[in-house]
């Protein structure tokens, strides 16, 4: 929730404070609401029947909409290249949703300590590498993903969750170069070898 008061507040972003709210009286839920909330979740992200909103960019992006395309081989090898992988490797396509976004952070947060130390060759690799990822693989999907989320919501957490994907999809609408159109579908990265979260 200080993320997207952060967000809001520094682009401006009135809805994100709606948003705010309704997170902040979700995270006060009672064991019956939280209930409400697991199964929601279930029915949008995991199943047992078929995830209404899948959260893995092969099944937006790949010519057959499953899991486990060449969507999540390809972030892999990003992700390997600044001597990362997904903390949950082998179980969890790496092209999950909260892996993607953790490493667009990751590359922020290289961002923001190359300029505290003013190497401005780090800031622009890190610059080039967080717009093309972005333009290779989170600008691709996560657009289409918070449009079904929102369309299948039942739940008035995943509909402010999905404001806030809508809302960073609109903030980088100009790194969209590519058009494309797709189906509307009825703790993630380590350092090497270390367990530990970014």
């Amino acid at each position: 929730m200080k993320s997207y008061s952060a967000i809001s507040e520094h682009y401006k972003v009135d809805k994100l404070l709606l948003t705010n709210e309704v997170l902040d009286q979700c995270s006060k839920a009672d064991d019956d609401e939280f209930l409400v909330m697991r199964f929601e979740f279930n029915r949008l992200f995991v199943g047992p029947s078929s995830p209404l909103a899948p959260p893995y960019e092969s099944v937006y992006v790949s010519p057959d909409h499953l899991v486990m395309g060449e969507q999540a081989l390809a972030v892999r090898k990003i992700y390997k290249q600044e001597n990362l992988q997904a903390t949950g490797q082998g179980r969890e396509p790496d092209d999950f949703i909260s892996t993607e976004l953790e490493f667009a952070a990751y590359l922020l947060s290289q961002i923001m300590d190359a300029q505290a130390t003013k190497n401005d060759v780090k800031v622009q690799l890190y610059k080039t590498l967080y717009h093309e990822f972005w333009k290779q693989h989170l600008g691709l999907w996560l657009g289409t993903f918070a449009h079904t989320v929102t369309q299948s919501a039942k739940h008035p957490l995943f509909s402010a969750l999905s404001d806030v994907l809508v809302t960073l999809t609109t903030l980088h609408a100009p790194l969209n170069t590519k058009e494309a159109y797709y189906e509307t579908f009825s703790p993630q990265i380590s350092r090497g070898s270390s367990s530990c979260c970014l």
